[in-house]
């Protein structure tokens, strides 16, 4: 006789997670599902008693020191309004907050569901981007016939919740679940790297399929955050320096010099970004009067936070920072490390990336080896903000080292519930 077989609850948080943090539907859009999602996670934490007393600990040192950090550099450096303040008050409750209790009620199963659940969306965006591909304006009719709200003004603009398609944007590329397929691209490269470390590093299905995904994309920056990858896996399994790493060194130089989707377009980009800042009084005229933003690109981002905030950024201005750049011009910012700076400062990208090193190194054989992670994080932030989003703000509470499941099936046959207090006394 069969079991019943029982809805997988770490799958539904998952899948949740992911499409709070995707900043692009319904959910993502709107703060009461942010709260329903927030009470629902603690309620269930506190059912199940998966709340340990060093979880409570840890949450309330770290919002003591957040809250005192934002408090003191809103009293003593930035002359803002209290608004700011209250900003960077609801950023705790809000995205850090969930990061928190997702990485508690998951613990050392997070990265596999993580995994799991980001395979999922994957192949559902592929025969979404397939559709796109052969029938763009059935996708937007379809899409637009759903007319679910996303807080996106862009023209075009679309999102059924587990795809995005933007009309006259990204008609060629895949963007997921997400915003657009550059913040999709991020999501499915740090996914391999997760898949990487729970299987050490091993290329299976689940990695060609993550390939070809991010393939689909066409961004530049994860195509070097994958290079950077790809480049990992083969010096985690081969450490020493031989012949091929030689030779294949040099040729990765040489191709992204030679290849123009990689070095040309980085440098007219840049010259491209240059123009744009010289120019912002033309482009606001055209934007204001399309109803649009400024789209800064990534390096024209990060030197107008650079001229416009200088010396504050070591401690950063506010999480809301972007309406002090709005008080000249209406931009929409597109660099994900400064877009983060301007929020934390210099401080708070020092502390993050040493959170995430943390949670690398267990994984890992060497220093070298999180050189190259810290890398990837850097160029896919670089060319998208991220680094505010939930599944970065994990990295701040992940304590166990991960386990996977075989093949990423849910483990139907585990009995005994997990005790939370045993992880207490381990950890």
């Amino acid at each position: 006789m069969k079991r019943k077989r029982k809805i997988d609850v770490n799958y539904i948080i998952m899948l949740a997670f992911l499409l709070l943090s995707a900043n692009a539907n319904i959910l993502s859009s709107t703060m009461v599902a942010w709260g329903v999602a927030i009470v629902s996670l603690m309620g269930y934490a506190i059912t199940k008693k998966l709340i340990t007393r060093r979880d409570v600990n840890i949450i309330a040192i770290f919002s003591g020191v957040y809250l005192l950090f934002v408090s003191l550099r809103f009293l003593l450096v930035n002359d803002l309004e209290v608004d700011y303040l209250y900003s960077d008050y609801i950023f705790l409750f809000k995205y850090i907050l969930l990061s928190f209790i997702v990485c508690t009620i998951l613990r050392d199963k997070l990265l596999a569901y993580f995994v799991k659940v980001m395979v999922h969306l994957t192949i559902i965006s592929l025969v979404f981007f397939a559709l796109q591909l052969l029938s763009p304006v059935t996708m937007f009719k379809m899409f637009t016939t759903l007319n679910f709200p996303t807080g996106n003004t862009i023209p075009g603009y679309t999102n059924a919740l587990v795809f995005t398609y933007t009309q006259g944007f990204h008609d060629f590329s895949n963007s997921g679940f997400v915003w657009e397929p550059g913040a999709f691209g991020c999501f499915l490269v740090l996914t391999l790297m997760f898949h990487f470390f729970l299987n050490s590093f091993k290329y299976d299905k689940v990695t060609i399929l993550l390939i070809i995904a991010n393939i689909t994309t066409f961004s530049t920056t994860n195509y070097l955050g994958l290079l950077v990858l790809i480049f990992l896996s083969y010096r985690f399994k081969v450490p020493k320096i031989n012949l091929y790493v030689l030779i294949l060194v040099p040729a990765i130089i040489l191709a992204f010099i030679f290849i123009p989707f990689l070095a040309d377009k980085i440098v007219d980009t840049y010259q491209e970004d240059m123009r744009d800042l010289k120019h912002l009084k033309v482009l606001e005229k055209y934007y204001h009067h399309n109803r649009m933003e400024i789209p800064l690109n990534r390096f024209s981002s990060m030197w107008h936070i650079l001229d416009t905030f200088g010396n504050k950024l070591i401690l950063g201005v506010s999480n809301k920072y972007n309406e002090v750049l709005n008080k000249s011009y209406t931009v929409n910012i597109s660099n994900g490390v400064f877009d983060f700076i301007a929020k934390f400062g210099v401080v708070g990208l020092l502390f993050l990336l040493y959170k995430y090193i943390r949670f690398c190194k267990p994984y890992l054989r060497n220093w070298e080896n999180i050189v190259y992670c810290v890398v990837i994080l850097l160029v896919l932030s670089f060319g998208e903000p991220i680094l505010f989003l939930p599944i970065i703000m994990m990295f701040l509470f992940i304590r166990f080292k991960q386990k996977g499941f075989n093949r990423y099936k849910s483990e139907e046959d585990e009995e005994e519930e997990v005790d939370p207090h045993a992880y207490a006394k381990g950890a």
